[in-house]
This record gives structure tokens, C-alpha cells and sequence, in this order.
């Protein structure tokens, strides 16, 4: 049965549209994940794209994903649905521009299978439902591939090229793995260029080259210019940790494929069946494709040809890197971008043996029968697989809220909880006003001053389970939310010291840009003042802000022993607790004091002013709580 134009263009929209549906709903229902979450606090939410400074954690800001989520916040509100919205975007373009590129096969029902074989990746969908910049940059990838495509068959090549080029710029915004796709684009364009100038000598190609690739040279400078220099101090600060130190096939081959696999328990027998099915087909496309060449033939296939050279150069480079800048190895999300380059190389090699091999739609038709039978299997509504764990974070949340009971002498609750949960957590703390959670920063899991505790499986060896109470456990993760068994008969206030500042001449202590530390509290340990050192320490300030947008200041209480080392240093936002410009906002903070505090010790508490912002502060308040169970 043939199918005609229409009828292909009508299966590849429903198909789309269906894919399309399907990651707009886990957008909306998905509970925020860690780097998410981090990203909006650390970056987004601060208007921070360009950092001034940057530590280890900054290369979770991935820029154009960054910018967007900034633009997106303001006009929609914050929730997850209008944080995620650039990677809905990145997934219409690459739905629509994959269904255009496989729309020119001859074989229809091939470019049928082929869409699927490219869009049903469970693992790749995923990244079309975040707010991160992964989706994003495939989505880019797909419509420079596209273009290139565009380039390589029709006319004029020069403005094809130039979007191209521009498309896989934006991509390398999105996700700084891509620059190795995009300086190969860019000598596959050059290539391109030269093939297809009309001009016999050999020095006029050359010429007319580079007047069709004079756009693209200009994007790819100006993309080196900027991404260059961010990428080193990206290294110097030790950002780029996330990889593998083993080798290619180890760390990049193998961690890609067990995430494709999404944790179905297949067996290891089908992992390594996947990665020969990989070798061979890049194998024999390569053999295919100098058969050709030796017979003069390649320059009918030059797309195809390119794609294999995509998959491999760009393969080739990250080792090359390894050896010669100590990068990591990709793994995982980092290696997705190979994925879709490999579907490609496979399904366009089919597409040139259909042509004298009609038995090789087989190959084709049966992948994409597998990877549907894989998608329904991997189907869910839920959860991502690279961030499972946070599957259940909003659920705690609103758990917590509907049994929450705030001890007498506290002003908030707080929770118990490894690092897997603190970003998003405190993300849901500001989306939701829970001005009663305590902000949440990684701590000592099974300390039994927290009124809550949201665990994993693997955090409960370390719990005295007798002093627990488990409150619900989440089938889906088996996270557990719990509390303490036992309360505190009495929460006593040892210490408390303020600051007033409504004796100053306009009311209040003003935080100038030129001031990077308020006033604040220093206290030395001292056993007779405060004897107890099961105890939380409270710290208070009323503020006000004349403008919302920039008001990164931070709540800091800090332990530090007799010697002046620094052993413990928490944080909470005082941008979480300020709603308008006009009224005085209270801010509370607490943290357990540390099991290792001993007498001499200094505990300090203030407000700090990283990027030199305003604020006014009237009153400042610290306290030492001991919790008494007897």
C-alpha cells in the first residue's frame, strides 16, 4: 500500500501532535527537579545569565535556558509549566522540523518509522517536560540540521548555510556540549560551500565559498567570542566535573544507552546487543559511503555522508578534548545530542540501501516497532528518570501542610532532609508562600530537632528508626515523609539579643550598594549562658526593599571555632519573605546548632549583600532555643 503526500503529512502531525500532548502534560504535572529548582533560585529568579563570579554549581545556568525562564517567570507567573515552556517550544521544533527532513524520503512509509525511531525516545522526551537546557539545544540542533539539509540539496546555499549556523549557535546557548556539533556544522558547511560553487577553477570555488559562508563565519566568531571565555572560567572554577574519567565507550557509549533503557530490567544481554546494533550500523554506513566514493557516487549522498561525519567527528572530539584539556567524558543528558545524531546516520543509511536494497525497510520498521513497544512500557505521567527521586516533592509538601503543628517558642517548621530535596523544596517554599517551612539547605538527616523529615530509602540506616515515626511512604520512589517520635516538652529561649534600628535618623539601618555586611550578631560559646546544646538557633530580621527584581541579600548564620575556621555556614533568602515595596516584612530563619559546637566557638549572624543591592532593615533579632524533653 502507498501512501500519498497528504496521507504522510497527516500520520506525521497526528503522531506530533500526540507527542506533542504528551510532554505539555508531564510539564504541567511533573514536581519541579533539583537542577530545575536550582537554576531559578540560584540564577533565574535574579536575573543572573551572564555571571559575574563563578563556583562550582555554575554550569547548571544554562544561558538561553536561564534567559528564557527570566522572561517566561514575568509574564506568566512562576509555576513549573511557565518555567518549562522554552523546552515545549524546543520540542514543537523538533517535532516539526524531524517530520520535515524525513517528509523527503521516497519511501513514505520509511519516513513513518523513521519519525518514530527519532521521537520516542523515552529519555529524550524527558527533556522536552524540563526546564533545562538539554531539550532546548536538540530542539535548536534539529532545525540547524534541517537548514544544513536545505543547504546541501537546493538554492540559494548561502542563506541556508547562515541559518543554519545560526540555529546551531543558539543550540551551543542552550547547552555548551553543543559547540563540538557546531564547529563540525561549521566545516561541514565550508565543505558544503565548495562542493556547490557553481565556478570550474579551483580558486574561483574557493572564492564564491566564501562569499556563501562569509554570514556563517561571522556567527560562528561571534559565538567563539562569547562561549570561549565563559568556558573557562567555567574549567577554572571546576564547574565542569559532570562526565566520566574511563573512556569513551565506558562513560559515554554505555551511560547513555542504560538511561535510553529507562530502567526497564531488560538484562544486560539487550545493553550490549544495543551497543553492537550501534557499532555495526555506523560500521557499515562508513564502508557503504567509500564504496561510494570510490565508485564517484558520493556526491548523490552528501547529507547522509554528512550526518556520519557529524556522528563521528563529534565523537572524536570529546576524546580529543579528554586527552588534551582534562575535560570528563559525556554521560547521560550530556551525550543525548549523539543519540539523535546516531538515528539519523541509521535512518538515511537505510534510505540509501532501500534504494537498490528494498528487503532494508525491514531494519527500519522494525526499530520503530520496538522503540513503540519501549515507549509504552517507559509511559508515565510522573516522574523523569534522571531525577526519579524528586518525583514526590510537591506531594511532601502538601502532606506536610495538611498535619503541619509549629512547636510552641518556634516561629516555623523545619525538615529533615539529604541534599536530593533542598532546591526543590525551598523552590515550592517561594511558589507556594509557605512562609512556615523553614528555608531547607542539606543538613544532618536523622537529627531529631526537626519537627519533619522527607527521606530516601538509602538515608534510614543512618536514622534511629525507634525515635521515628514513618507518615506515609511514596510507592513510586519509596521515599518516605516521617517526624520525630517524640516531641520536646518545652522549647526555652537561653539566648536572645537584638538589634533596633528605629533610633536612627530615618527609622531604620539602610544596606547601600557600597555595603556588603549588616550589623549583626557574634556570640562565643559559653557553657554557663547556654548549656544545652541540643538547641536551634533563630534569627530574625523586619526589612523592606525598594525593588523586588534586585534583592539577592542573604540571611547567614555561621559556626566557626576558636582557631577562626569557618565549619558550618547556612543561608536563607530574604527576597522569599518580601511581597511589595511598601510594606515591612518579617524574615525568620533557624538552623540546629551543629553537634560539634563546643565552648569558645563563634556563632555570627547577619545580612549579606553579594551583588551590592539595596535594603532598609529596622529590627534584628537572634535566639538560642534548647529543647527540653524532661
Amino acid at each position: 500500500m502507498k501512501l500519498t503526500v497528504k496521507q504522510t503529512d497527516i500520520a506525521l502531525g497526528s503522531m506530533a501532535a500526540l507527542l506533542f500532548l504528551y510532554t505539555c502534560i508531564r510539564a504541567m504535572r511533573l514536581s519541579i527537579t533539583w537542577d530545575e529548582a536550582y537554576t531559578y533560585i540560584e540564577f533565574a529568579r535574579n536575573g543572573k545569565v551572564f555571571l559575574r563570579n563563578y563556583e562550582m554549581m555554575s554550569a547548571n545556568n544554562h544561558l538561553l535556558n536561564t534567559a528564557l525562564m527570566v522572561v517566561f517567570t514575568k509574564l506568566f507567573g512562576l509555576h513549573e509549566f511557565a518555567m518549562r515552556m522554552p523546552a515545549l517550544m524546543a520540542h514543537l521544533l523538533f517535532l516539526f522540523f524531524s517530520a520535515r527532513l524525513l517528509r523527503n524520503f521516497d519511501n513514505r512509509w520509511l519516513a513513518l518509522s523513521a519519525f518514530v525511531i527519532l521521537n520516542v525516545n523515552p529519555y529524550l522526551l524527558d527533556f522536552f517536560s524540563l526546564a533545562r537546557g538539554y531539550g532546548l539545544s536538540l530542539g535548536l540542533m534539529m532545525a540547524s540540521i534541517y537548514f544544513f539539509y536545505l543547504a546541501c540539496t537546493g538554492v540559494p546555499k548561502g542563506r541556508w548555510s547562515m541559518v543554519s549556523m545560526l540555529f546551531a549557535s543558539l543550540a551551543v546557548f542552550a547547552n555548551f556540549v553543543l559547540l563540538n556539533y557546531c564547529l563540525v556544522l561549521f566545516g561541514l558547511l565550508w565543505l558544503n560551500a565548495i562542493r556547490g560553487a557553481e565556478a570550474t577553477p579551483l580558486k574561483a570555488k574557493v572564492l564564491a565559498a566564501i562569499k556563501n559562508m562569509a554570514a556563517p563565519a561571522i556567527i560562528m566568531g561571534g559565538l567563539l567570542c562569547v562561549v570561549i571565555p565563559v568556558t573557562l572560567k567555567l574549567k577554572e572554577a571546576g564547574a565542569l566535573f559532570f562526565g566520566g574519567e574511563s573512556s569513551f565507550w565506558s562513560d559515554t557509549i554505555s551511560t547513555v544507552t542504560a538511561r535510553c533503557l529507562y530502567d526497564q530490567g531488560y538484562g544486560h544481554w539487550i545493553e550490549r546487543i544495543i551497543k553492537g546494533f550501534v557499532l555495526l550500523v555506523v560500521l557499515l554506513a562508513a564502508v557503504y559511503y567509500i564504496w561510494l566514493l570510490l565508485r564517484k557516487k558520493a556526491g548523490t549522498v552528501f547529507f547522509p555522508v554528512a550526518m556520519q561525519l557529524l556522528l563521528v567527528l563529534c565523537s572524536a572530539s570529546t576524546v580529543v578534548q579528554h586527552h588534551l584539556l582534562h575535560t570528563p567524558y559525556l554521560m547521560d543528558r550530556t551525550a543525548l545530542f549523539l543519540v539523535v545524531l546516531f538515528t539519523l546516520v541509521f535512518v538515511f543509511f537505510i534510505g540509501e540501501v532501500l534504494k537498490v536494497r528494498p528487503a532494508a525497510a525491514i531494519a527500519a520498521h522494525g526499530s520503530a516497532l520496538l522503540l513503540l513497544v519501549h515507549f509504552v512500557f517507559c509511559f508515565n505521567l510522573g516522574y523523569v528518570l534522571e531525577w526519579k527521586l524528586d518525583a514526590n516533592t510537591k506531594e511532601m509538601l502538601s502532606d506536610i501542610e495538611k498535619i503541619k503543628k509549629i512547636p510552641a517558642g518556634k516561629e516555623t517548621i523545619s525538615i529533615g532532609i539529604p541534599l536530593t530535596f533542598d532546591p526543590a523544596i525551598n523552590f515550592y517554599r517561594e511558589k507556594n508562600n509557605l512562609l512556615w517551612l523553614n528555608t531547607a539547605w542539606r543538613n544532618e538527616t536523622g537529627n531529631m530537632l526537626h519537627d519533619y523529615f522527607c527521606l530516601r530509602q538509602q538515608d534510614l540506616p543512618e536514622m534511629n528508626m525507634d525515635s521515628v515515626e514513618i507518615i506515609k511512604t511514596y510507592p513510586s520512589t519509596g521515599n518516605i515523609l516521617a517526624r520525630p517520635k517524640y516531641s520536646p516538652k518545652e522549647i526555652k529561649a537561653e539566648l536572645v539579643r537584638q538589634l533596633n534600628f528605629e533610633a536612627e535618623k530615618e527609622g531604620h539601618f539602610t544596606m547601600s550598594p557600597s555595603i556588603e555586611y549588616s550589623p549583626g550578631f557574634s556570640y562565643i560559646v559559653n557553657d554557663s549562658i547556654t548549656p544545652d546544646r541540643s538547641a536551634v538557633l533563630a534569627f530574625y530580621a523586619e526589612v523592606q526593599a525598594n525593588d523586588l527584581s534586585c534583592n539577592n541579600l542573604v540571611m547567614v548564620l555561621s559556626f566557626q571555632d576558636a582557631n577562626g575556621k569557618l565549619y558550618s555556614w547556612q543561608k536563607a533568602y530574604v527576597k522569599d519573605f518580601i511581597r511589595n515595596t511598601t510594606g515591612w516584612f518579617r524574615c525568620s530563619f533557624t538552623c540546629i546548632v551543629p553537634a560539634g559546637t563546643k565552648a569558645g566557638d563563634e556563632i555570627k549572624a547577619y545580612i549579606w549583600n553579594p551583588d551590592k543591592q539595596g535594603l532598609f532593615i529596622r529590627k534584628m533579632e537572634f535566639r538560642w532555643l534548647a529543647y527540653k524533653y524532661r
